[in-house]
């Protein structure tokens, strides 16, 4: 009995830590599981930046560009997706009205639509106009969702949506 006694308050603490690391296994385990399974919409796409004359030309709307207003809860977040289609491709950018915030970033993410898979495409910068951004994908991916996000942390992971809208496929009439 004296024995007993002896190793009583080991008994409690190493139970704690063996139930924190069996948590936190499970925890990484489910959180890769997630980052690592993706549907074909996202594995074959390749996000290209585009370059300084196609992100001035795509912005400025100098030639025949489509435009989307991006839809968000918060009231002070508008934004708008400029876009064009050449080359087998869909330049876009996005630009945002977003409030400042020290410590976070606003990322841009295309995501399947009706679908769950979803890829970081770009992280917008602080411009004169506001927050802004530019990107090129295949047409075989139209359509997709554009989602602006505000991150904390810069990971493979979507933390709290502001904007969003679609890019449609277009229809010739």
């Amino acid at each position: 009995m004296n024995k007993l006694k002896q190793f009583l308050p080991f008994i409690f603490p190493s139970a704690a830590i063996i139930l924190v690391v069996i948590l936190a296994f499970r925890w990484y385990r489910l959180r890769n599981d997630q980052v690592g399974k993706i549907s074909e919409f996202a594995q074959g796409v390749e996000i290209e930046d585009l370059t300084e004359a196609e992100r001035s030309s795509t912005l400025s709307g100098v030639k025949d560009v489509k435009a989307v207003e991006l839809q968000g809860d918060v009231e002070e977040t508008m934004g708008e997706i400029r876009y064009e289609l050449s080359d087998d491709k869909v330049k876009f950018s996005v630009t945002a009205t977003l409030p400042q915030e020290d410590g976070s970033q606003y990322q841009v993410w295309l995501k399947e639509v009706d679908g769950q898979a979803v890829r970081k495409a770009f992280t917008l910068e602080m411009l004169k106009g506001g927050y802004s951004g530019s990107a090129a994908i295949s047409t075989e991916t139209l359509p997709f969702e554009v989602v602006v996000s505000k991150e904390v942390v810069n990971d493979n992971l979507m933390e709290q949506i502001l904007l969003r809208g679609v890019v449609e496929v277009e229809t010739e009439l």
